[in-house]
């Protein structure tokens, strides 16, 4: 975390002089005190007339402190935390679509609202109150030295017997904290699974049941934060221990000196105040320097997400001529594979399909492609480039995918079709004409600036796919390849979407389970796939002639 304090060191200095005033204006505020008193017992207006403005200086210097202190504390706050959560972010988007997928969503949500929130609460900011806290420790422990050096050492010596039980706990408390980090992260991953299948749970009935695992993952959660706060309760006893037991025998030191004539009331009052801002800061202190380690382990955590992990390849292609899997076979654990000795050459602006029963390998064979995977034997080849030494980012660049289901972002219609990126008026009307969208946009109440509900809930699923479909061939890629577009679609939108899709002149790849003669025959070459092998390949009619298999898959259809 040091590092974002190097980068915003200009903010972080300023805060850190302003809370550091701290400790001069409880002295400033000592000395006024003493002279009230003194004054008030020696009868004297004039000196009275001159602690009164002093008085007034002390409040406005004070106020004019604090805003300061707000200010600049708000802009060291959003500098840092900005730049922290922009790391994350990119560190997060920059890893492969293997690695992302080594962890549920919810936990990278589970980072962003709980772990950077205690990053904000037990670092960033507590460096500050740290500072104004040391800051009064230090400079009010000077003057009680400069009124009473025997008093100072008695102070000293009562809290240095009550500060060490809290740092010895302060690793405790790293441990549960991280505890109960991991626990709202199993709670935050339960909560969206649940609400992503809310409306299955209401049909299968099952509320009961999910409300009982809901509260069985929170009393998880909830258990550790107690856990937690019972550790908490015993620093902060530790810190009440150390302000009561100081404050107190100050008072009665303090007391015996005046009986003794040693100091004046108004010095006695004088120490008590500089006293109190001497526990009472090391009372603070004693509880946010373990808060202050206890993010060690979440540091070491969000650390881990900003390394870039994957080699540096070298490789790029300028297009896509053909694509080439020799030998491939692939396995998710090294235990069972899903591919098994894989080998075909598809050829530029040729239209492939993939059939065949579930589980047979479709889908994987498309993550190989899209290098989301490794192959763990054989090679796969992209104009004769081993796919593993072309960039990734250049890979994505050529190809582009229509899903099953359609993502859709929470965002205008516009910025759904073009994905943020810059094209001209008349690409994005030709391509909301070829996807059938025109009649949809004009019926909109802002056109192309309607803002799209999460997930398209506020438009229909063949409208998503049309949307899906526009995205696609607005990127303008060498390869589409289209997964199931057409499976959640009654059969009058899926004839229109299949139509569109098959009359693009680009090197086409399809996962379907539709096995209707009138899509299959628009296909240049069907691959039949089972349990992971290519079984067979060829134009429909050639199958239909001699494919053994992909009679059976017809008659299983029929």
């Amino acid at each position: 975390m040091k590092k974002y304090l190097k980068r915003n060191k200009f903010y972080f200095m300023i805060c850190v002089l302003l809370f550091s005033t701290a400790g001069i204006m409880s002295v400033f505020l000592a000395s006024i005190v003493q002279k009230m008193v003194d004054t008030s017992v020696d009868k004297n207006i004039i000196q009275f007339c001159h602690v009164m403005i002093l008085a007034v200086l002390f409040i406005i210097i004070n106020f004019l402190i604090y805003v300061l202190r707000g200010f600049f504390r708000a802009k060291y706050l959003k500098n840092v935390m900005f730049s922290l959560n922009h790391d994350l972010f990119k560190g997060i988007f920059f890893k492969t679509v293997k690695e992302f997928n080594q962890e549920n969503s919810s936990a990278y949500l589970s980072i962003f609202n709980n772990d950077l929130k205690i990053i904000e609460r037990n670092y960033f900011d507590n460096l500050l109150t740290i500072s104004a806290d040391l800051s009064q420790f230090i400079i009010c422990l000077v003057a009680v030295f400069s009124f009473q050096f025997s008093l100072a050492i008695i102070v000293i010596v009562i809290n240095v017997i009550a500060i060490f039980a809290p740092i010895l706990f302060g690793k405790v408390l790293s441990k549960k904290q991280m505890i109960s980090t991991q626990k709202y992260s199993q709670l935050n991953i339960k909560i969206k699974d649940f609400f992503n299948s809310f409306e299955l749970i209401k049909c299968f009935q099952i509320t009961h049941h999910v409300i009982h695992q809901f509260d069985y993952v929170e009393n998880e959660y909830e258990t550790s934060m107690q856990n937690y706060r019972y550790d908490e309760g015993i620093i902060s006893g530790f810190s009440t221990l150390s302000s009561l037991g100081v404050s107190v025998m100050t008072t009665l030191i303090s007391l015996y000196f005046v009986i003794i004539n040693r100091i004046t009331i108004g010095e006695m009052l004088a120490i008590t105040q500089l006293v109190n801002n001497i526990a009472n800061p090391l009372g603070r202190l004693s509880n946010e320097i373990p808060l202050l380690k206890s993010i060690k382990p979440i540091e070491n955590k969000i650390e881990t997400y900003f390394e870039n992990s994957h080699e540096h390849r070298i490789n790029s292609i300028d297009s896509i001529e053909n694509i080439s899997f020799k030998d491939v076979s692939f396995s998710y654990d090294q235990s069972k594979e899903i591919i098994h000795d894989f080998n075909h050459v598809f050829y530029k602006n040729k239209k492939y399909v993939l059939v065949g029963n579930s589980g047979s390998g479709k889908s994987t064979i498309i993550k190989l492609l899209l290098n989301n995977y490794e192959v763990s034997k054989g090679t796969l080849y992209i104009n004769d480039i081993d796919i593993n030494t072309i960039n990734i980012e250049n890979i994505y660049q050529h190809i582009s995918i229509v899903h099953q289901n359609a993502p859709i972002l929470n965002d205008t219609l516009k910025n759904n079709i073009t994905y943020f990126k810059e094209y001209s008026d008349n690409q994005i009307t030709e391509v909301i004409e070829k996807a059938g969208l025109k009649d949809f946009v004009n019926a909109l109440p802002e056109d192309l600036n309607t803002v799209i509900n999460e997930n398209g809930n506020n438009i229909s699923g063949g409208e998503k796919q049309r949307i899906s479909i526009a995205r696609a061939l607005l990127k303008d890629a060498d390869l589409l390849i289209y997964d199931e577009p057409t499976s959640n679609l009654d059969h009058t939108t899926a004839k229109e979407i299949e139509s569109i899709l098959l009359n693009i002149d680009k090197t086409c790849f399809m996962i379907t389970h539709k096995l209707d003669k009138e899509l299959l025959s628009k296909f240049d070459e069907i691959l039949v796939l089972k349990d992971g092998s290519l079984k067979e390949a060829g134009s429909y009619q050639q199958l239909v002639d001699e494919g053994a298999f992909f009679k059976q898959l017809l008659k299983g259809t029929s």
